[in-house]
């Protein structure tokens, strides 16, 4: 009895309610972040990238509370995140600077800084709006990075330059490899005269015998 009365007397059941706010913080500051990321993502977001942005955002809030002020306990949780393997690997360097974004919410929260967690989450994804909405608007969209390949004893330009005349203003080749088939692959980063056009200069250049593996992705 009298472990249960020490457990409820006021100043226990107080720090409680102060880190169960701080989780309920997180967790809605964590939610704001991936709306971000899903307002300015070009592509169907993974589902498991942003759980795993809500989940890194609140666990670092966690760790930072367990760590306080204890320079030995910091030690320890280095050591023991140190063994987490993370087998998937980021594609995509815009996701990286999400998850330090999530990070850095995290850590400010968790530090007792609830003021700097709220004004940087709604300042930093204003400005990431920002950002997307600039290239939206002024972008170029009708760039492209192209990939393709030809046999070793192909004459190149004779293959292709016909459709790159046909539907380009601008071509630049990025590299030039030999793969291990013995094929000459290609990178071309290339802009459209006609961006409606890309599938139809796609499909002119999948058509030629020679030409192999057309890759073409939006810069």
């Amino acid at each position: 009895m009298n472990i249960l009365s020490d457990f409820l007397t006021l100043p226990p059941l107080v720090a409680l309610g102060t880190d169960a706010l701080r989780l309920l913080l997180t967790f809605a500051l964590s939610v704001f972040i991936v709306n971000i990321y899903q307002w300015t993502h070009t592509k169907v977001p993974q589902k498991s990238f942003t759980d795993t942005l809500i989940i890194l955002c609140m666990l670092i809030s966690v760790v930072m509370v367990i760590i306080g002020d204890s320079i030995a306990r910091a030690f320890s949780l280095v050591g023991a995140l140190s063994i987490i393997r993370f087998r998937t690997a980021i594609q995509d360097p815009r996701d990286i600077g999400f998850v330090f974004y999530a990070l850095a919410v995290g850590m400010a929260v968790g530090a007792g800084d609830p003021s700097v967690a709220i004004l940087a989450t709604f300042l930093i994804g204003l400005i990431i709006l920002g950002i997307y909405h600039w290239h939206q608007r002024f972008g170029n969209n009708n760039e492209f990075s192209l990939e393709f390949c030809l046999p070793p004893d192909q004459n190149a330009e004779t293959v292709y330059q016909s459709v790159f005349d046909k539907h380009l203003i601008y071509e630049r080749l990025i590299e030039k490899r030999i793969k291990k088939s013995q094929l000459v692959e290609l990178t071309f980063r290339v802009r459209l005269s006609n961006p409606e056009e890309w599938l139809t200069f796609f499909n002119e250049l999948s058509r030629i015998e020679s030409v192999t593996e057309v890759k073409m992705d939006k810069e």
